[in-house]
């Protein structure tokens, strides 16, 4: 009897928000248009070629120079070449995606360079020394100017990386041959020759580096669907249970939480009942997320272990859903509050992005503060790498100790009055 009447509060509640079209949304539309959005956009990443303007004044090693950095540029990422190569000191050989129309408008080609950076249009800027060729073949120290738009973090290490290879091509061939040239008392014929040899050698690329992703499915650890389903899906998940304050101080103001007071009902029976048919609530929409991503191809992995942590968060939000109406004593605070903690636990917690992208100390507080950075690690785990069951007890056993934190604080603040 007594687990009948706290069913049918529950199923009651259920009922009443299931019957509001916005409930609907918010739990069920929203989230899976947002997460299939994001997985369709971040499944295959989109590698576009990008520009690279290089000034400098023509002597042989410059243009060698070119010729490689263009040799780079021109190896693929998926059928897409790295980027081109724009040479500024040859605007009307460059090929029509270079865009150096406004060239012969601009006050001068270093003025047109650096509109170019701060417009983003290129990746990078060099610009090699007048005395690029006589300078490296006296074996001295040649300084070659770098330039990225500001702010391009990303960019500076992307083109270093590129520029990097080049150098080490031509200036191991200029240094093989300035030590045998030492060696045969300074034949520059000699030199010459041998240095085209060494380039010859270098052109073969005996060194080939390629990149394989270790993972169940063949995507990137953190990409497309895999990650986007249940990260967003938790996020909603947040929403819908932090909703739960709203709901009793709504009730609080319609009066029908007092009528249910003053029945012959232990109180723990009503709260438990409003606990579960929150809990059902939010199962219902990671269950649906769960279907959606089904659906489209998201491979999950051992079942037992998706079901377990899929019951773990919702059981570990619904928690938290107590443990913000035991804060919340107004609707517009409850409102607050059920936006403002999926908005702070879902990015600190990897929902929109992999953790493993942020700096340690941002992984740290994300594992610190929000149960999503344990839930989206054991849905890795799953979808990406076939976890099994076992490997994701140390992720299950952190969600239920978020949940007795978020449940004890709850249970020793909350007033149902």
């Amino acid at each position: 009897m007594t687990m009948r009447r706290i069913l049918d509060i529950a199923l009651t509640q259920l009922r009443v928000q299931l019957s509001e079209r916005g409930t609907w949304l918010s739990s069920f539309v929203v989230p899976i248009f947002i997460a299939v959005m994001i997985g369709f956009f971040t499944a295959t990443p989109i590698v576009q070629t990008q520009r690279i303007d290089v000034l400098h004044s023509g002597d042989p090693l410059a243009a060698q120079f070119v010729a490689l950095l263009r040799q780079e540029g021109a190896k693929q990422v998926t059928g897409v070449p790295l980027f081109e190569v724009c040479d500024l000191s040859a605007p009307q050989a460059q090929s029509a995606f270079c865009q150096l129309d406004g060239l012969s408008q601009a006050e001068s080609i270093v003025a047109f360079m650096r509109q170019r950076l701060e417009g983003r249009q290129t990746l990078a800027a060099i610009t090699l020394p007048s005395d690029f060729s006589a300078a490296l073949s006296a074996g001295q120290t040649v300084k070659i100017e770098l330039r990225v738009p500001s702010g391009a973090f990303q960019a500076v290490q992307t083109a270093q990386s590129y520029l990097d290879a080049v150098i080490a091509r031509l200036g191991g061939a200029v240094a093989a041959a300035q030590a045998v040239k030492a060696l045969v008392s300074g034949d520059q014929a000699f030199y010459e020759q041998l240095y085209r040899q060494t380039q010859a050698k270098w052109a073969a690329d005996p060194l080939e580096v390629r990149e394989t992703t270790n993972t169940l499915n063949g995507q990137l650890p953190g990409t497309g669907f895999g990650q986007s389903i249940p990260g967003i899906g938790a996020m909603f998940v947040l929403f819908s249970a932090t909703a739960l304050g709203q709901l009793f101080a709504i009730e609080r103001q319609n009066r029908t939480l007092q009528r249910l007071l003053s029945m012959p009902l232990p109180r723990a029976y009503i709260l438990t009942g409003k606990l579960i048919g929150q809990f059902m609530l939010c199962l219902l929409s990671f269950g649906a997320m769960f279907l959606a991503g089904t659906l489209i191809g998201v491979r999950w992995g051992d079942p037992l272990g998706v079901l377990a942590v899929i019951f773990s968060f919702t059981l570990c939000a619904t928690a938290l859903g107590l443990a913000a109406a035991a804060i919340a004593r107004t609707a517009n605070q409850a409102a607050g509050l059920g936006f403002l903690i999926p908005m702070v636990m879902a990015p600190l917690g990897g929902a929109w992005w992999p953790l493993d992208l942020t700096p340690p100390f941002m992984q740290t507080l994300g594992r610190i503060v929000s149960p999503i950075a344990w839930s989206q690690e054991a849905f890795s785990k799953l979808i990406y790498y076939n976890a099994t069951f076992a490997e994701i007890v140390p992720n299950l056993l952190m969600l239920l100790l978020f949940t007795a934190v978020f449940f004890t604080f709850g249970i020793v603040r909350f007033r149902l009055e």
